[in-house]
């Protein structure tokens, strides 16, 4: 790959992988609410799992999902009812600041990435706009790396922000204030996906 197309597929898809998403907003929850350590297992599982549907894709995932687009529409809205779970359970941080909440696992990353429609837009897009059926194989490998090294840097940088919010809500009020703000966070995302 070319520093052009790299430069030109950074520049595409750079603004949908780093803005707010359901993945990026948990990032910072957990890496606020459990520290970043504690949050990497579901960090990882994400971007593994983000791999494997960036893979799918490439070889023909999409193909099967013009087929049976239901297929799409189901699992949106088993990735929303699972953001309105996940907004409850952050959610339960601010009602409840002295009892203790799971952290995210690496469980908890494969199923929501598995249910991020928004995931799911940007390798459909890049093989669209970089991809062609004569470039091969190898093409498709080098650009789901790609893909998955932008995602591992971008999520950590959520994580970084969502750590160093922790420093700011220490005492027990401000941890309530900050489960309230990322359920509400999870919840509009929630919403807002339900509704496109």
């Amino acid at each position: 790959m070319n520093i052009d197309l790299l430069t030109i597929l950074l520049v595409t898809l750079l603004p949908i992988i780093a803005s707010p998403g359901p993945a990026n907003i948990l990032y910072a929850a957990s890496a606020s609410s459990f520290g970043i350590k504690k949050t990497i297992p579901f960090w990882l599982s994400t971007n593994i799992t983000s791999l494997f549907q960036t893979l799918a894709i490439g070889l023909g995932l999409n193909l099967i999902m013009q087929i049976y687009p239901l297929i799409i529409v189901v699992l949106k809205y088993i990735g929303v009812l699972f953001l309105l779970y996940l907004a409850y359970k952050f959610s339960k941080l601010s009602v409840n600041a002295e009892k203790k909440i799971e952290v995210l696992t690496f469980r908890d990353g494969v199923i929501i990435e598995i249910l991020n429609m928004k995931f799911l837009l940007i390798p459909s897009l890049m093989f669209s706009q970089f991809y062609t059926p004569s470039d091969g194989y190898v093409k498709i490998f080098i650009l789901s790396f790609t893909l998955l090294l932008i995602t591992l840097t971008t999520s950590m940088i959520w994580m970084l922000g969502g750590n160093s919010l922790a420093s700011f809500v220490s005492d027990g009020k401000m941890q309530k204030y900050q489960g309230v703000f990322f359920s509400l966070l999870l919840f509009i995302t929630a919403i807002w996906l339900g509704f496109n």
